[in-house]
């Protein structure tokens, strides 16, 4: 592939108002060698073009004129190549800064930089020697996506006591001044009911969620009994969420009933009562077959009618648990919805329950042939397939 750098960089150039004296000044060199390149007689060395790229405020990328797709590709190795580092158990902290720098440079508008923040790497972040690199990179991101969540949420978690509170001032407001909660007020006040309607079910919705979260009802390590308390109280406001629910069809709430079918297995089991539990089980199993059958996107019911109106897709999907770019992809049903510049979604993995029903918790069943069988047909479920190169 024929490079246009020269010419890209008498464009550039023009752009800053800048002439071939002035740049060539900047960078040191003499204005026939800026010529030379924009003429396409010679190329910069290597070693030069990233100042000629910070000097005319473009990425190298930009400079070097690389086409659209080609950029995405290198833009993607690049998001797996950070995420290979990021798990390994002794990470090279200077390959990460490496390529949390290269990001922040070349790929901070590519269609996958959302990856760093929602990939789980936390652990390396927090590194003394990557954290600065990592404050420089939400900085630039949170520039060109204004207030995106999970970049702020990542940073608001690893960020050190040292710079916390200039985090929080910069990106952050009060708890009842946030932007969701002023247009709130503001639309149910003024009765603007095209404007509110919108807001309400989002309000809605996110107030139902912390009730279905153990984190707001539970303590730091409180009991077992306390717990499957917590787990009973879900179950009801699930119960009493879902009030319109046609039948056992899935909804938006699979992952609720899913989760807290099988606490409710368990409990079951503690209490003696395996036919029960047996039989609570096998309703989850059949939800997980129902909800896998979904090819194409589909929309699913909200079950509620306070949140009709509320658009739920569903549709399938190859990704793999734990985010690594070397491991098999797995078939999964991808849930996700937008709610007015908000984006809520979820996973959902066969594998992951074939692992918790394979888990202690269920051994008292282990042998029980229903119980066998329902194992085998979340088995069946779990469909891999290496990732494309």
């Amino acid at each position: 592939m024929k490079l246009a750098i020269g010419e890209n960089i008498r464009n550039f150039r023009k752009k800053n108002d800048l002439t071939q004296e002035a740049l060539a000044d900047r960078l040191g060199v003499t204005y026939q060698s800026i010529s030379r390149w924009e003429n396409g007689t010679t190329y910069p060395d290597l070693e030069l073009i990233p100042a000629i790229a910070e000097e005319l405020s473009v990425t190298v990328d930009e400079l070097l004129g690389m086409p659209r797709i080609e950029k995405e590709k290198r833009a993607v190795q690049t998001f797996d190549e950070l995420r290979r580092e990021c798990i390994k158990r002794d990470y090279d902290a200077d390959k990460i800064v490496n390529f949390l720098r290269d990001i922040r440079r070349n790929y901070l508008d590519s269609d996958s930089a959302w990856r760093p923040w929602c990939e789980g790497n936390d652990r390396a972040f927090r590194d003394p020697k990557i954290l600065p690199e990592v404050r420089l990179l939400a900085d630039a991101y949170l520039e060109r996506h204004p207030m995106y969540p999970h970049t702020i949420q990542t940073m608001a978690y690893i960020e050190d006591e040292d710079h916390l509170e200039d985090f929080l001032k910069k990106y952050t407001t009060s708890f009842d001044c946030s932007e969701r909660a002023l247009l709130f007020r503001r639309y149910q006040h003024r009765g603007d009911a095209e404007k509110f309607e919108p807001e309400r079910r989002y309000q809605l919705y996110v107030a139902f969620e912390a009730l279905l979260c153990p984190g707001y009802l539970l303590k730091w390590g409180e009991s077992n009994e306390n717990k499957q308390a917590a787990d009973q109280f879900m179950e009801a406001i699930l119960s009493l969420i879902r009030c319109d629910a046609e039948d056992d069809s899935p909804d938006m709430w699979i992952t609720d009933r899913v989760e807290l079918g099988l606490k409710s297995a368990v409990r079951s089991i503690l209490s003696g009562n395996q036919d029960e539990a047996l039989s609570k089980a096998e309703a989850v199993v059949k939800l997980l077959e129902d909800t896998m059958m979904i090819t194409d996107e589909v929309v699913l019911p909200t079950s509620c009618r306070f949140l009709d109106g509320m658009e739920w897709r569903a549709k399938e999907y190859w990704m793999n648990r734990d985010n690594n770019p070397d491991s098999p992809e797995e078939r999964m049903i991808y849930m996700a919805t937008q709610m007015n510049g908000m984006c809520s979604c979820y996973c959902l993995f066969p594998s992951n329950y074939y692992d918790i029903l394979n888990g202690k918790d269920f051994d008292a069943l282990r042998d029980h042939p229903r119980f066998i069988k329902l194992c085998e047909r979340v088995k069946a479920l779990i469909v891999t397939k290496q990732k494309e190169s």
